[in-house]
C-alpha cells in the first residue's frame, strides 16, 4: 500500500489515520478532448464528406462532439473535494490554536477525547445510514492495530502541546520537517533513493527553521521541541502504518484491505481508552467544570466545529485522493500551509519581523516545491529499473 507522504499538517494526523492508497498513476483534473481524431473523421465520412485529389471535403451536415459527461462529472468532483479538502484542514489548525490559545483551554487531553468521540459517533451514523460499510472490531485486529494507535495519539497530543506554545506561521514551517523524517526512514528502512533535487529542498527546509528560529519573537525551546517530537510521531506513523495495513488484510472479514473509514474507526474507537487514560494522569478531571470555556457559547461552537473539521478531512481526503494523482493531492496539502501561515500570523496577530517571514516563506516554498522534485526523482528510479 502507497502512502501519503505530503507535507504534513494538523490535518495529516487525519489524513494519515486513514492510510490513504494513493495512485502514482497521472490521472487528468479536467477532461480532454481530440475532436480530429480517427473516429471525429469516421463521423466525417459517414455522413457525406467527399474525397477528392484535393483532401476531403467538408462535409454537408455538421457532426456533434460527444461530450463524456462522466469525465466532466470527475472532473468537478476532484474540484468540489479539493476545495472541502482544504477548507477542512486549514480551519482544523486554525480553529484549534483558537480553542487551546484564545479561552485558556487547560484540558487539552479532554478535548483530544472529545474528537476522537465525535468522529466514532460520525462514522457509526454513516454506517447506520448505509453510507459506509465499517469492519466491525475484532480482538486479532485491535492486537495488530494497537501500535498504530498509540503513535496516532501520541502524533495528536504532541500537536495540541506545540499549537499551545508556537505561532501558527512557525509551525507551518516546523511541519515540514516530517518530510525530512519521512525521506531519510524510506532511504534506511526501504532503500529507497531520490535525487539531489529532493534533498535539496529538504536542505532549504531545514535552514528555514533554523533562521525561523533565530528570528522567532516568540520563541520557546518546549514549544518547538514538541513540534519536532510531532514530526517524529508523524514520520513513524506514515511509515509504520504501511506495513500494518499489509498485516491487517489477513484478519478482516472478507480477508479484504481494511477500507478507510474502517480505519477512523480504529484509530478514534481505540483512542478513547487512550486519551482517557490521559486526562487521568493529568489530573484534569480536577477541576474540569470550573473552567470558564466550557460555558461560553462560542468556545462550545469553536470546540464541536473543530470535531467536525477533523472528520469533514477523513471523508474529503478519501474522496480527493480517490479522483487526483498524489503528486496533487501533496501539492495541494503544500499551498494549504501557505493560506494556514497568513491567516494565522493576521488572526492571532503573531510577529511580523521581516527576516522571520521571509524565513516562513523560504519554508513553505520548498515544502510546496518538494512534491514536484520527489515525482521526478521517482519517475527517474523507475526508468532506470
Amino acid at each position: 500500500m502507497k502512502k501519503s507522504l505530503s507535507g504534513p499538517d494538523y490535518g495529516l494526523a487525519y489524513q494519515h489515520s486513514n492510510g490513504f492508497e494513493m495512485d502514482s498513476e497521472p490521472k487528468p483534473l479536467l477532461p480532454t478532448h481530440n475532436p480530429g481524431g480517427t473516429a471525429a473523421r469516421h463521423a466525417q465520412q459517414s455522413n457525406g464528406a467527399r474525397v477528392s485529389s484535393k483532401g476531403l471535403m467538408p462535409a454537408s451536415n455538421s457532426v456533434p462532439v460527444r461530450t463524456d459527461r462522466s469525465q466532466i462529472a470527475a472532473s468537478r468532483a476532484a474540484i468540489i473535494s479539493g476545495v472541502l479538502y482544504s477548507i477542512s484542514s486549514a480551519a482544523l489548525t486554525l480553529l484549534n490554536k483558537k480553542v487551546l490559545v484564545h479561552y485558556d483551554f487547560t484540558a487539552v487531553h479532554a478535548l483530544l477525547c472529545f474528537h476522537c468521540a465525535l468522529s466514532v459517533v460520525l462514522v457509526q451514523a454513516c454506517s447506520l445510514l448505509g453510507w459506509a460499510e465499517v469492519e466491525p472490531l475484532s480482538w486479532e485486529l485491535v492486537r495488530i492495530w494497537m501500535p498504530v494507535n498509540l503513535i496516532f495519539v501520541a502524533m495528536l497530543a504532541t500537536n495540541f502541546y506545540a499549537l499551545q506554545l508556537v505561532g501558527v506561521g512557525m509551525v507551518s514551517v516546523l511541519k515540514n520537517m516530517s518530510s525530512l523524517f519521512i525521506i531519510c526512514g524510506d532511504y534506511a528502512f526501504f532503500q529507497r533513493a531520490y535525487s539531489w533535487h529532493v534533498w535539496a529542498c529538504l536542505v532549504l527546509m531545514v535552514g528555514s527553521v533554523f533562521s525561523g528560529g533565530v528570528t522567532d519573537t516568540n520563541f520557546t525551546w518546549v514549544g518547538y521541541a514538541w513540534q519536532m517530537v510531532n514530526n517524529v510521531f508523524t514520520a513513524g506513523y506514515a511509515l509504520y502504518l504501511s506495513r500494518v495495513t499489509e498485516l491487517v488484510s489477513a484478519h478482516t472479514h472478507e480477508h479484504r484491505p481494511l477500507n478507510q473509514l474502517s480505519m477512523v474507526y480504529y484509530n478514534n474507537m481505540l483512542s478513547l481508552p487512550l486519551t482517557l487514560l490521559l486526562v487521568l494522569l493529568h489530573m484534569e478531571f480536577v477541576g474540569f467544570w470550573q473552567q470558564a470555556a466550557l460555558y461560553q457559547p462560542s468556545f462550545q461552537a469553536l470546540a464541536v466545529l473543530s470535531g467536525l473539521c477533523g472528520f469533514a478531512i477523513s471523508l474529503s481526503s478519501i474522496w480527493f485522493v480517490s479522483l487526483t494523482t498524489a503528486t496533487f493531492y501533496s501539492l495541494v496539502g503544500s499551498f494549504n500551509k501557505v493560506v494556514v501561515a497568513a491567516v494565522g500570523i493576521w488572526w492571532f496577530g503573531e510577529s511580523t519581523e521581516p527576516r522571520n517571514l521571509a524565513s516562513i516563506a523560504v519554508g513553505l516554498i520548498a515544502g510546496t516545491l518538494l512534491p514536484f522534485v520527489k515525482m521526478r526523482s521517482t519517475a527517474r528510479s523507475r526508468s532506470l529499473q
